[in-house]
C-alpha cells in the first residue's frame, strides 16, 4: 500500500509550494505496511500546506531490524521492499509514538524527524532515554550514525552508546559501536560487528569483535579482551562465543593470557570452558538472576598442569609432578556483588612431587573457604598432608595448615615425626622466599649420632632446638641453637688415636672420660650456608669416669661437616638399599 500511496502525496508537493499565501492543505493516509516484514508499520500520516511550508505529523511508525526485507530472496528483493522510514515524504515529522523492535524486546517513545541535505534525522525519547540518529540513503540502503540508549544493545548497558554503520541490500550489515561497561565494572566497551542475512534472518558473522581495553572489577584486571562468535550465530546471541585476554593483574599478582569459552543457552543461562592451557580446561555453569551466579561443580584436573600454569604467574617453587589430582568445586549466588561469597574448594590427591632429590609421597590437602568484600576466609580444616618425604633423613607424617593474611598464603604451622622426634615450623607467608624458625623436640640423640659420618660415636638423649632459616633457591640458617638434658655419649676411639694416647696423657685422660660421659646438660650453637656447610660449636656439662670414680666435666667440641652432602650421601644409601637385591644386602630374595 505505502509503495502506490506516497508516489501520489510525493507528486503534489511541488503544486502545493506554489499556492497563494494563506491557503492550507492536508493530506492523510491510514495505514502502511511493508509486506516482507509486518511490523514495519506507519498509521495516520498527515502532511499539512500551509504558507508554503509542508510539516507532517504520525500517530505510529514501526520499524524492524531484525527483520530481512527480501524475504532472504537476495538484493533484488530488498530494493523492492523498502523500509517504512526510507519511503516517508522528504518533510519533518513529529511522530506520537515510534516504536522499534529488536529480537525479544521493543523501545518506544515519541519522536522528530526530520531532513537536511539528503540525511535523515531522528531525535527520540526511547523510554524515558534520549535518543539521536542521522540516517544517510546509500545504494538502496543507508549509512547511519548517533547516541543510543545502552539498552537497546544489552539490557545491562545504562550508559549512552556512541555508534555508526552501514547496510546495503544484498550485504552485509556493519556496527561500530562505543560505550562504558555498566557498574561494578570499569572499562570502555567497543564493537566491530558484521551481521549477515540467511534462511532464518538476521545472524552474527564470525568475524565480529567486541573489544576491551581494560577491565576492572574489584581486585581484578584484565587486558585486551576480546569475544567474538565461535560461528554464525542468529541475531539475538544464542549459542557459543570466545572471550580472550591477554594478561592482567589480581591484588599484586601478574595474570597469564587465557580463554574463555562462553555457551548462551538463553539470556538468562548457560555454561562456560575457562581454557588456562591445551592440559587445564575448567567448566562452570552461570545464569542470571538479578546477577551473575556462577557454580563450577566439583572435577578433577591434572596436578601437573595446574602447577604449570600458577607457576606462569605466581613466584613458587619449581616442583616435579610424578602423580596427583586437583579436585575444584566453586559457587556464588552473584559473583558481580561484593557482598555476596564465593565459595571455594580446592583438593588435592595422590601426590607425589620431587624438588631436586628430594620426593614427598602421599601428598593430599585441601583449601576451603570463602571471599567476600574483597577478602579470603579459608576454613579451618585447611592444609597439607604428606605421608613421607625423603631427604636421607625419614620425616613422616607432615601435617601443614593454611590460612590467608594479608592478601597472601600463609603456613599457620606445620609439625612432622622425624628420629623418633617432631619438628615444627612457626607461621609464615609462603611464597619463593621463606623465612622462619623449625623447632625440634624430643629428637632421639642417638639415632641422629648413627647419621654423622664420626666413627665410634655414640649416645642416647632427647634432643630439643630452634633453627632460624632462609630459604630462597636454597637453605642457610643462622643463631641456631640446639639442646638436650641428662643424657650419655660415648666416643671409642679408633686404633691409630689410642695408639696416640699412650704417649699423650691429657689425650688419654680426654678419651678415657668420653668413653663414657653422663651429661646434664647439651647445648649447641649451629649455623649453616647455603652451600650447606655447617658449623657446631658443643658445650657438654656432667660426669665421667677418671680412675674409679666419676668427676665432673666440662667439654667442648666443635664439628664441622658439609650437611647438605650429608643428606645426599644418606639418601643415595637409602636408594641404593631399595633396588639392591635382598641377597647382596645380607637377606634373603624374597
Amino acid at each position: 500500500m505505502m509503495k502506490w500511496l506516497l508516489p501520489v502525496l510525493l507528486l503534489s508537493l511541488p503544486a502545493a509550494a506554489a499556492l497563494p499565501a494563506g491557503i492550507e492543505l492536508t493530506a492523510q493516509m491510514e495505514r502502511a505496511v511493508v509486506p516482507a516484514c509486518p511490523k514495519e508499520q506507519a498509521h495516520s500520516l498527515r502532511l499539512h500546506w500551509h504558507n508554503g511550508k509542508v510539516t507532517g505529523t504520525l500517530a505510529y511508525l514501526g520499524l524492524d531490524l531484525g527483520c530481512s526485507r527480501s524475504g532472504n530472496t537476495g538484493a533484488q528483493g530488498e530494493g523492492d521492499a523498502l523500509s517504512v522510514l526510507l519511503t516517508l515524504p522528504p518533510v519533518d515529522f513529529a511522530i506520537d509514538q515510534l516504536t522499534l523492535h529488536l529480537p525479544g524486546r521493543t523501545l518506544n517513545g515519541p519522536a522528530r524527524l526530520r531532513h537536511h541535505n539528503g540525511d535523515i534525522m531522528i531525535d527520540w525519547q526511547a523510554e524515558g532515554s534520549p535518543l539521536a540518529i542521522v540516517l544517510t540513503p546509500d545504494q538502496g540502503g543507508w549509512r547511519w550514525r548517533g547516541i543510543l540508549p545502552g539498552s537497546l544493545l544489552l539490557p545491562a548497558l545504562k550508559q549512552p552508546v556512541s555508534m555508526q554503520g552501514s547496510w546495503q541490500p544484498g550485504q552485509g550489515l556493519r556496527l561500530n559501536a562505543e560505550t562504558g561497561l555498566p557498574a561494578p565494572l570499569s572499562g570502555r566497551l567497543q564493537l566491530d560487528a558484521q551481521l549477515h542475512t540467511g534462511e532464518d534472518g538476521w545472524f552474527w558473522d564470525p568475524g565480529s569483535r567486541l573489544h576491551i581495553n581494560r577491565l576492572n572489577w574489584q581486585h581484578l584486571q584484565l587486558d585486551e579482551l576480546m569475544l567474538q562468535p565461535a560461528a554464525a550465530l542468529p541475531l539475538g546471541g544464542i549459542g557459543r562465543w570466545e572471550l580472550s585476554w591477554q594478561g592482567g593483574r589480581w591484588q599484586q599478582q601478574a595474570l597469564p593470557r587465557a580463554q574463555l569459552a562462553l555457551q548462551l543457552n538463553s539470556y538468562e543461562h548457560g555454561s562456560a570452558e575457562l581454557i588456562l592451557s591445551p592440559q587445564l580446561q575448567v567448566k562452570a555453569n552461570w545464569r542470571w538472576q538479578q546477577g551473575l551466579a556462577l557454580e563450577l561443580p566439583e572435577q578433577r584436573l591434572s596436578l601437573a598442569a595446574g602447577l604449570a600454569w600458577l607457576n606462569r604467574w605466581l613466584a613458587l617453587p619449581d616442583v616435579d609432578v610424578e602423580q596427583g589430582q586437583l579436585v575444584l568445586a566453586l559457587q556464588s549466588a552473584n559473583v558481580l556483588s561484593a557482598a555476596q561469597p564465593l565459595i571455594l574448594l580446592a583438593r588435592l590427591e595422590d601426590g607425589r612431587l620431587s624438588r631436586g632429590e628430594l620426593s614427598a609421597t602421599g601428598v593430599s590437602g585441601q583449601l576451603a573457604g570463602r571471599w567476600q568484600q574483597g577478602r579470603l576466609r579459608l576454613n579451618a580444616g585447611s592444609g597439607l598432608t604428606i605421608e613421607a618425604l625423603s631427604t636421607g633423613v625419614p620425616v613422616t607424617n607432615i601435617h601443614a595448615a593454611l590460612s590467608w593474611r594479608n592478601n597472601r598464603p600463609w603456613l599457620s604451622g606445620l609439625t612432622a615425626n622425624v628420629l623418633e622426634g617432631r619438628l615444627a615450623l612457626s607461621p609464615m607467608p609462603l611464597s619463593a622466599h621463606l623465612q622462619g624458625e623449625l623447632h625440634i623436640q624430643d629428637v632421639s640423640l642417638a639415632s641422629l649420632l648413627n647419621l654423622t659420618t664420626v666413627s665410634g660415636l655414640t649416645g642416647d638423649g632427647r634432643l630439643h632446638g630452634r633453627l632460624p632459616f632462609v630459604f630462597d633457591g636454597a637453605v642457610s640458617v643462622h643463631n641456631g641453637r640446639l639442646w638436650s638434658h641428662n643424657g650419655w655419649v660415648s666416643y671409642q676411639a679408633g686404633e691409630a688415636l689410642r695408639d696416640s694416647a699412650a704417649d699423650n696423657m691429657s689425650l688419654a685422660l680426654t678419651l678415657g672420660m668420653l668413653e663414657d660421659l653422663r651429661y646434664q646438660r647439651l647445648s649447641a650453637d649451629m649455623t649453616m650456608a647455603v652451600d650447606g656447610e655447617a658449623v657446631i660449636m658443643t658445650r657438654l656439662q656432667g660426669r665421667a669416669p677418671v680412675g674409679e670414680r666419676m668427676h665432673p666435666v666440662n667439654f667442648n667440641y666443635r664439628h664441622q661437616e658439609n650437611l647438605l652432602q650429608l643428606l645426599q650421601s644418606l639418601r643415595f644409601a637409602e636408594d641404593l638399599s631399595e633396588r639392591l637385591p635382598a641377597q647382596w644386602q645380607g637377606g634373603k630374595e624374597q
